[in-house]
């Protein structure tokens, strides 16, 4: 899972909104080596997603890699972290463009995700090999031809890998 999420900088973050509607919007993800637990963002403490988070901690964390054919759905647990160490880790010069104050803004935070489950689809990545799965998995009729789609259940040790619901021999 980390080197599917390696090359992949944008996520959506959906959290659950005043309305109960779900809300998406794009969170640059901090550069550090997914190790399973946690995955990160540095965020405003007085934004309407802290907000949200705050109300009901279930969210959702989106990526696409259309170039790579990969495609991840992490569902978690969110909660903010304001660990001046953590912030230091994840600092880079780059995030003074969202936060000008530095890493010492009373308003910057940090989410922090516990991952739950992780659905992926990972497929071939050049346009040749998505054009050569399709046509043999067509003929074949052989859906897995198509690339890799499992769930990850995080919440068990160790993690366990299986066919997601929506897959037809789930």
């Amino acid at each position: 899972l980390g080197k599917l999420l390696e090359d992949i900088d944008i996520a959506m973050l959906t959290t659950i909104g005043r309305d109960g509607y779900l809300v998406s919007r794009p969170l640059s993800t901090q550069k550090s080596a997914f190790d399973g637990r946690r995955v990160w963002f540095f965020t405003e403490a007085d934004s309407p997603k802290v907000s949200e988070i705050r109300r009901n901690a279930k969210v959702n964390l989106a990526y696409a890699s259309k170039d790579k054919n990969t495609y991840i759905s992490i569902a978690g647990v969110a909660s903010v972290n304001r660990d001046p160490v953590l912030v230091e880790q994840f600092w880079s010069d780059a995030m003074k463009a969202f936060f000008p104050r530095g890493k010492n803004d009373p308003n910057l935070v940090l989410l922090e995700i516990e991952p739950r489950t992780v659905e992926y689809w990972d497929g071939p990545g050049t346009w040749i090999g998505k054009l050569l799965s399709f046509l043999v998995a067509r003929v074949t009729k052989k859906e897995e031809l198509m690339g890799e789609n499992r769930l990850l259940d995080l919440r068990t040790k160790p993690a366990r890998s299986r066919l997601p619901p929506s897959h037809a021999d789930a």
